[in-house]
């Protein structure tokens, strides 16, 4: 796989494909410097430490698997998109064996805070993502929300099952489809 790296997104790009092969254990800069065809100081010009490296490849496969096409209806009401994390969490653990482990083990060391705000940040654009698509649903009761239920707990819950889910590698997403209906339907 020794590719000459020439940039930042084709280091991540090997970064990538070192997390799909290796199932679950973590990165060191010797490796990906060597898989990438430049020394260990290429690789520190664009990552400023190993955690920093870490952080942005794993940054890059959250990416990587919530990618959205241009043109997808995914979003146009909860229950496609709920249809579409859940085949998206599916595809990431096939397409990244043991990612998930390697993701929540990672950022559980100290000196990781780079790496959590990271998987914060994609954390947060994913609720907030819910949030519109909840706010956008046509065929949400009108009822279903007040001050006391808002979108942003509904969608801090759907996020919560989404990755109850992915941890248990179960993406049959046929209950949280069913708590969604009955709740806001």
């Amino acid at each position: 796989m020794n590719i000459i790296a020439t940039s930042k997104e084709e280091i991540l790009q090997t970064c990538r494909e070192l997390i799909r092969q290796q199932k679950g254990t973590t990165l060191n800069v010797r490796q990906v410097a060597s898989a990438c065809g430049v020394s260990v100081g290429t690789v520190y010009n664009y990552f400023d430490s190993k955690a920093d490296l870490v952080g942005a490849a794993v940054e890059s496969v959250w990416n990587d698997i919530f990618r959205c096409e241009e043109q997808d209806d995914s979003f146009s009401d909860i229950l496609s998109c709920i249809q579409w994390m859940f085949a998206r969490m599916e595809y990431g653990s096939r397409q990244y064996p043991g990612f998930f482990v390697l993701h929540s083990m990672s950022f559980a060391q100290q000196g990781k805070s780079d790496g959590k705000q990271r998987m914060q940040k994609t954390w947060q654009h994913m609720c907030e993502m819910l949030c519109a698509v909840l706010r956008n649903d046509a065929n949400i009761r009108s009822d279903a929300f007040d001050d006391s239920f808002t979108p942003k707990m509904m969608a801090d819950l759907l996020f919560s099952l989404l990755l109850a889910a992915s941890m248990r590698c179960d993406f049959s997403c046929d209950a949280v489809l069913q708590i969604a209906r009955r709740t806001l339907y």
